[in-house]
């Protein structure tokens, strides 16, 4: 029993894990952002078919790209965690639901509540920000 508390106290880490959980959502959002961006026109087609002014493509991608470095540097974390859930709620609701259903959605579910997670627990300590302030989070 000693071994399991010591290993257990080992791997108590939330500052590391909210590190992991920031990077791998961030560099997520990041690379759907530059696959919009290489295609805008296409992206904003895409918009418009689904009833969407075409100017949200660059709107999206903007939020996919710059929101997703934030998440990953810890720069605004929790503004940049609801607008990326956003946008996987606005996904969700118009792109995926009426496509594939509920079940083709798990993906985009995932992001945005991972992303609300963010917003609600903050970035932790491991941020690019806690360089240069001197608060608790």
């Amino acid at each position: 029993m000693e071994l399991l508390n010591r290993v257990s106290r080992f791997w108590y880490r939330p500052s590391l894990g909210l590190l992991l959980i920031r990077v791998t959502l961030g560099a997520i959002f990041i690379h759907h952002g530059l696959m919009k961006f290489e295609n805008l026109g296409g992206t904003a087609g895409f918009m418009m078919a689904i009833g969407l002014p075409g100017f949200m493509a660059y709107a999206i991608t903007f939020v996919e790209i710059v929101g997703g470095a934030m998440l990953a540097l810890g720069i605004a974390v929790r503004a940049a965690a609801v607008a990326t859930g956003i946008a996987m709620l606005v996904a969700l609701a118009l792109a995926v639901l009426p496509k594939r259903g509920f079940s083709g959605g798990e993906f985009e579910i995932l992001l945005a509540a991972t992303s609300f997670g963010l917003a609600l627990i903050g970035a932790g300590r491991l941020r690019l920000t806690h360089i240069f302030e001197h608060d608790r989070e």
